[in-house]
């Protein structure tokens, strides 16, 4: 495997997340390890993320999901509720 000077890997995470009642207050349950994709510096880390699950089947009809951004991860959110369904968790090489 060819390391790449700064570069980006992200671990792609499916979630359940469970809701106490209060809109945008969700729990995590459980997840699920989906891979891995690499990001060049410099490049579109939210369309690389999308390009990813695209690769797995999943896709997400106009307007339904927003992503979000906390710095370090990126997480697939359905726009409406704030459910959390996909992450990409960020390793510095």
């Amino acid at each position: 495997m060819n390391m790449v000077k700064n570069a980006m890997r992200f671990e792609v995470r499916q979630l359940e997340a469970w809701n106490e009642g209060e809109p945008f207050d969700w729990t995590v349950n459980n997840v699920w390890n989906m891979g891995a994709f690499t990001v060049r510096e410099g490049a579109n880390e939210r369309r690389a993320f999308m390009r990813f699950l695209r690769k797995q089947g999943i896709t997400c009809k106009r307007g339904r999901c927003c992503i979000t951004f906390d710095g370090d991860n990126y997480t697939l959110e359905d726009r409406k509720t704030g459910e959390p369904l996909f992450d990409a968790v960020a390793h510095i090489w």
